[in-house]
């Protein structure tokens, strides 16, 4: 027998999502005016977004970094955040050694062979694209990952490495331009802290909100259209500076592009994406037989449940009080 010997290789872009739709509702490909192709977008965009109001995507959970400034309790979140599903305060255990710096790179050599879990870069200047590189001579090098940042100068730039192998050298390399930082922090041993969330009421009743710490214990998600941001109490201070904001974020799917992009789902969503489309262009195209609608969404009912089934991490579940913020 002859297979394809591919996993998942199939993609559908907007165009055929949208064909497939309109082929449900028994629209022939003559009758697709450019109008009509206009509206099958826009009810995809819509389609896509409205999921966000049932829950939270696997494939749109992010891991995300952020850092502290002193004096500073607003934390400017990514545009697209729709919520925050967790929250830590974490600490670094610094390592440190030798520093040789050169205008592209800063080379650390260990005493003895130490690994580094999460890079810190303060700019001074406009950042710029880096590769983070292990050796055990100093000559022969290995890079762990490569990062474009999009920090100005003033700003940290914090990375954690998928491989915190041991080395005796460390090396930071700005790959284009010059490598133009106040401070490299390195560190391993991370420790989070969890932080408590607090609704509008309850940081609008903080007595004192300009109170400053090295530990943030509390935030509040004021989600904002343009720009969410994450408020934190106590205030960071300057002490809190090398430590981190670690999240988990609930973003939007991305926007529907141009006919010939690729929405972004995944595999196992196709079905139930092509199913929604075709109820909702039942609803407006007037061209669709009303006797479409029913079946149709009897068929979009099945796909979305199945789809939404099988959108789970199949973790046991544990009920846990958040008193953590009440108890320090």
């Amino acid at each position: 027998m002859a297979f394809s010997g591919t996993v998942s290789q199939t993609t559908l872009n907007t165009q055929t999502v949208i064909d497939r739709a309109f082929g449900r509702c028994r629209i022939k490909p003559e009758m697709i005016s450019a109008e009509y192709i206009k509206v099958a977008q826009d009810n995809l965009y819509l389609l896509l977004s409205d999921l966000a109001n049932q829950g939270a995507p696997l494939w749109c959970v992010e891991k995300q970094i952020y850092p502290l400034y002193n004096g500073v309790s607003a934390v400017a979140l990514e545009a697209g955040t729709v919520d925050i599903l967790n929250a830590n305060l974490r600490f670094l255990q610094e390592v440190t050694g030798t520093n040789t710096d050169a205008a592209t790179y800063r080379v650390i050599q260990f005493a003895s062979a130490t690994s580094v879990s999460t890079v810190g870069i303060l700019w001074d200047g406009a950042s710029s694209p880096l590769a983070f590189a292990r050796s055990d001579d100093g000559v022969t090098w290995e890079t762990i990952q490569t990062e474009t940042p999009t920090a100005s100068a003033g700003q940290w730039s914090w990375y954690d490495l998928d491989r915190a192998v041991a080395a005796t050298y460390f090396r930071v390399l700005a790959t284009s331009g010059t490598l133009d930082f106040s401070d490299i922090h390195t560190g391993n041993t991370p420790s989070e802290i969890p932080l408590g969330r607090l609704n509008r009421d309850d940081y609008t009743y903080l007595p004192n909100k300009t109170f400053t710490s090295s530990r943030p214990l509390q935030y509040w998600f004021d989600r904002q259209i343009t720009q969410p941001v994450m408020r934190l109490w106590p205030v960071p201070n300057a002490a809190a500076e090398t430590s981190q904001i670690v999240l988990w974020r609930h973003r939007y799917i991305m926007d529907v592009g141009t006919l010939v992009q690729e929405i972004e789902v995944p595999q196992r969503w196709y079905q139930a994406i092509v199913s929604l489309l075709a109820l909702r262009l039942a609803y407006e195209i007037a061209e669709v037989d009303p006797n479409l609608i029913l079946p149709l969404k009897s068929v979009a009912d099945e796909d979305l449940y199945k789809a939404q089934a099988e959108e789970r991490d199949n973790s046991p579940f544990n009920v846990m009080p958040q008193i953590s913020a009440y108890t320090r």
